[in-house]
């Protein structure tokens, strides 16, 4: 590591990270107003083993804002094991929202892999963070496709590269 953070560089693909999938599913309004771009718990679910497969994961860190019978519904959906981070009291009274959002985005943004909701601020800086570790930009900008009849296209997002 550099003296000064500033002259800190990370060699792309340098960052393994923790033996686990991390997925950012927006629900509650998000699932309402962008129906094209939000799969269904159904839909998630195949898409995350999907990835659970293809990269030898077992085990998934779930971001999410989805109810807690969504939640139940995609755990039961989901061929491994599905944590979802419920803060006790006295965390949420100390740290608010915003403080357990950013403990969220920290624990993602260390996965071997991760997937996101497209168009997400909260997925953007998950994505945004694993780009200065020095994590793949092939294990890092991944979103979820919606519903195959309502999104046939399923773009995924643009690759930002830092300039140092």
């Amino acid at each position: 590591m550099e003296r000064n953070w500033q002259d800190q560089k990370p060699v792309i693909g340098s960052a393994k990270g923790g033996d686990y999938l991390a997925v950012h599913l927006r629900r509650q309004d998000f699932a309402r107003n962008k129906r094209k771009e939000a799969p269904s718990i159904k839909n998630a679910a195949s898409q995350i083993n999907e990835i659970l497969q293809r990269e030898g994961l077992k085990s998934v860190f779930l971001c999410t804002d989805a109810i807690k019978s969504e939640i139940d519904d995609l755990k039961s959906q989901v061929d491994g094991k599905v944590v979802h981070y419920r803060p006790p009291k006295d965390i949420m009274e100390r740290f608010k929202d915003g403080g357990v959002a950013i403990i969220d985005q920290w624990v993602a943004a260390h996965a071997k892999y991760f997937i996101g909701t497209c168009v997400s601020t909260f997925s953007f800086r998950i994505q945004e963070e694993r780009q200065i570790i020095g994590f793949d930009p092939k294990t890092t900008y991944n979103c979820f496709c919606g519903d195959p009849d309502l999104d046939t296209d399923c773009d995924q997002p643009s690759k930002w590269n830092i300039v140092y």
